[in-house]
C-alpha cells in the first residue's frame, strides 16, 4: 500500500485530477489511510452538469461543437468539484472514438461524451452496449449502413480490435458473426433519432436489414431468437462473458484462453498507460485484469486496484507521463484562473496532436512522447503566448496586474526600482519568479528556477512581464 505523504497525493492528484490543487492537497493529506485518499478521488456526482448552448440555430454545428469543447475544458480545469470524472471520460472519449466531423452533429457527441461523464466510472458492459447504438458511434463507424444484403464491417471489427479484445485475438469468421448481430441499426439524418431499419414501414420489394439467422462467435451461438434489436448487445455479452479464444488466432498465446481474461488485460494495459507510463508492470497488470473480472467489468473497483499498486508511485511513473496537449490547457486555465471561452485557440489546438471531439482516427490519440517534437511543442508556444496575454490583465494601463488562479501581480511591484541611474529592482528576479510560480500553484525544479531567474537578470526591468509566458513553457507544466 502506498504511503499517505505529500509526494504520493501529489501525483496522485496529477493523474486523476489533472492538477494537483493545494486544496485538494491539504483535504486528502488528513485522510485516514491512502486507500481513503484514493476512495474520496473516485466519489464522484453522479449527475454532472450538461453544456448549455448559447447558439439557439441548430444549422450552427461548428459553434455548437465549440462550446461543448469551451464547457467540457471547464469542467476539467475549474468547475468539476471531483474532476476524476472528466479524466476518465476523457480517456473513454480517446479509446470508445467518436470523431464531430464525420458525426455532423455537436449534440450526438454531447450525448457521447455526456455518457462517458455519467458512467465512465460505473459499469463497463452496460455503457459499452448504449454507445454502440447511440447515433454518433452509428455513423462514426457506417453502422448505420449495415444491412443483412450489404454488411459493413466496419463497427463490428472494431469493437473487438480496438475497444474490447486487441488486434489477434479473433478470426475473420467472428468479425462476419458480429457484423451479422449488429445489422439493422440506422438513424434519420435530419433529426439525429435512432432508427430501427426493420420498424420502417415496409413494401413488397423491401429487404429485411437485420440478419436474424444464428451465427458462431467466439465459441457461442448468437443471433438465435429473441429481441433482433439485442442480438448485438451479444457479441459484448459473450465477449465479456463466456467467449473463447479460437485456436488459429493470430496470437498464440491466447489461443483457448476465455476472452473476457483476453479483454480484461487488453483494458488494463490500456488504462495503465494512459494514467501510469508506457511500461505496464506485469504484476499490476494481472491485479488489475482480476479485479476486473472479479467485479463483473465495474470500472470503479478496477481504478481503484491501480491507484493502490505501489509502481503506480514509483521513480519512474512520477517522472514516465508527458501531459497531453488537453492536459497541459487545463494546467494553464487553472493556473491563470482563467474560462476556456475567453482563451482557448480551439483552431490551434489540432496542431498540438489532440482537439477535442476530434481524434485523428478510430484509435484514438497517441501518448506520452508523441507529443515532443517540433510542430506539436511550437504549437504549445504560440497557445501559451495567448495564454499569457490573458494573464494581462490591463497590464499596461494604471492599476494594471498579472492575474493568476491564487491572486495577482501588479505591474507596479514589477516595476519599481530605485530609479535612475541604477534602476534596481524592489523586488529581487528570485522573488519575481517565486511569485509568478506560487501564484500559479506551479512547483519548479532548482533548474528551471533558476534558468528563469536568469533571463530576468539579462532583460530590460519592463520584459520581467515575459516570465509568465517561459513559465508556461517550463518542463514542470509538460509533464504530469
Amino acid at each position: 500500500m502506498p504511503q499517505l505523504n505529500e509526494r504520493n497525493v501529489r501525483h496522485l492528484l496529477r493523474r486523476t485530477e489533472f492538477i494537483d490543487r493545494q486544496e485538494r492537497v491539504d483535504e486528502l493529506m488528513q485522510s485516514t489511510s491512502f486507500a481513503a485518499a484514493v476512495d474520496n478521488i473516485l466519489d464522484v456526482p453522479a449527475s454532472p452538469p450538461s453544456v448549455v448552448y448559447q447558439t439557439t440555430d441548430p444549422d450552427q454545428n461548428w459553434r455548437r461543437g465549440q462550446e461543448l469543447a469551451h464547457f467540457w475544458f471547464d469542467q476539467m480545469a475549474n468547475d468539476a468539484p471531483k474532476p476524476m470524472l472528466e479524466k476518465m471520460a476523457l480517456f473513454w472519449h480517446g479509446h470508445l472514438v467518436s470523431e464531430i466531423g464525420k458525426v455532423g452533429s455537436a449534440e450526438l457527441m454531447q450525448e457521447q461524451i455526456d455518457l462517458y461523464r455519467r458512467e465512465g466510472l460505473g459499469d463497463f458492459r452496460a455503457m459499452v452496449k448504449t454507445m454502440s447504438v447511440q447515433v454518433a458511434m452509428l455513423r462514426y463507424l457506417d453502422n448505420n449502413r449495415n444491412e443483412a444484403e450489404s454488411p459493413n464491417q466496419n463497427f463490428a471489427r472494431e469493437l473487438m480490435e480496438l475497444f474490447l479484445l486487441e488486434v489477434g485475438n479473433y478470426t475473420e469468421a467472428d468479425v462476419e458473426a458480429a457484423t451479422a448481430a449488429w445489422t439493422g441499426h440506422s438513424d434519420n439524418w435530419e433529426t439525429g433519432e435512432y432508427v430501427w431499419r426493420d420498424d420502417l414501414p415496409k413494401r413488397p420489394w423491401t429487404p429485411i436489414y437485420h440478419d436474424s439467422s444464428p451465427k458462431q462467435f467466439l465459441g457461442r451461438t448468437i443471433n438465435n431468437g429473441g429481441d433482433p434489436r439485442r442480438h448485438g448487445d451479444e457479441t459484448i455479452d459473450v465477449i465479456l462473458g463466456d467467449g473463447i479464444i479460437a485456436a488459429d488466432v493470430d496470437k498464440a498465446q491466447n489461443r483457448g484462453r476465455a476472452s473476457r481474461q483476453v479483454a480484461a488485460e487488453f483494458l488494463s494495459r490500456k488504462l495503465w498507460i494512459d494514467f501510469g507510463d508506457q511500461q505496464p508492470p506485469i504484476a499490476a497488470i494481472a491485479a488489475m485484469r482480476d479485479a476486473l473480472l472479479a467485479g463483473d467489468f465495474q470500472i470503479t473497483p478496477w481504478v481503484r486496484t491501480m491507484l493502490l499498486r505501489d509502481e503506480f508511485y514509483t521513480d519512474e511513473v512520477l517522472d514516465g507521463l508527458v501531459r497531453s496537449p488537453v492536459d497541459w490547457v487545463v494546467s494553464v486555465l487553472h493556473a491563470l484562473d482563467l474560462r476556456s471561452t475567453d482563451a482557448t485557440p480551439m483552431w490551434l489546438l489540432g496542431n498540438t496532436g489532440q482537439e477535442l471531439l476530434r481524434p485523428p482516427n478510430v484509435s484514438g490519440w497517441k501518448i506520452n512522447g508523441y507529443y515532443v517534437n517540433a510542430s506539436a511543442m511550437e504549437s504549445r508556444a504560440r497557445i501559451a503566448q495567448g495564454f499569457a496575454w490573458h494573464a494581462h490583465v490591463g497590464y499596461w494601463d494604471e492599476g494594471g496586474y498579472l492575474q493568476f488562479r491564487n491572486g495577482r501581480l501588479t505591474r507596479d511591484e514589477l516595476l519599481e526600482s530605485s530609479g535612475w541611474p541604477e534602476y534596481v529592482p524592489t523586488m529581487p528576479n528570485e522573488d519575481v519568479i517565486d511569485n509568478i510560480a506560487g501564484l500559479m500553484g506551479v512547483a519548479l525544479s532548482a533548474a528551471s528556477r533558476q534558468r528563469l531567474i536568469d533571463h530576468l537578470a539579462n532583460g530590460e526591468l519592463w520584459e520581467r512581464s515575459d516570465a509568465v509566458f517561459l513559465t508556461l513553457l517550463a518542463p514542470e507544466l509538460h509533464t504530469a
